[in-house]
């Protein structure tokens, strides 16, 4: 009995331990996820070169870079190239490590554009939208 009441004293001068439950997440953390999106024209090494909002027609093709972090490897994602709202085209890309650079290219014509950057589940991960200029008529006499 006087082992119990000093194993009392102990635990009532050694404070209050107060059990929590973890924190409840609010939603899933997305599996995929852009963590850059940028448009140019070319890719050197890997990088994006003569990166761009606004293009001259004469650059003929205009690149669409990504660099994704993804949980779900491999998994693959979806470039939708559209031009204006008329969709110019699909291009599927596989991501193999978590973190991947990965980029699309298209001939282009002057109008305005936007690249959409799909899951693999259908859902918009990003979007970048982007001006092709035509050449200026010259004035006629």
């Amino acid at each position: 009995m006087r082992n119990m009441m000093v194993l009392l004293a102990v635990l009532s001068l050694g404070g209050t331990a107060v059990a929590q439950a973890p924190e409840q997440q609010t939603g899933a953390p997305k599996l995929d996820q852009v963590e850059k999106i940028a448009l140019g024209t070319g890719v050197e090494a890997r990088e994006l070169v003569g990166e761009a909002t606004e293009f001259d027609v004469s650059v003929e093709r205009v690149y669409c870079w990504t660099k994704i972090i993804s949980q779900n490897v491999p998994t693959t994602i979806k470039h939708v190239w559209y031009a204006g709202e008329e969709n110019a085209g699909e291009v599927s890309l596989n991501v193999q490590y978590p973190s991947t650079r990965t980029w699309s290219s298209k001939a282009i014509k002057p109008g305005k554009w936007r690249v959409e950057v799909l899951s693999e589940t259908g859902e918009v991960l990003a979007s970048t939208d982007f001006t092709v200029k035509a050449h200026p008529r010259p004035a006629g006499p």
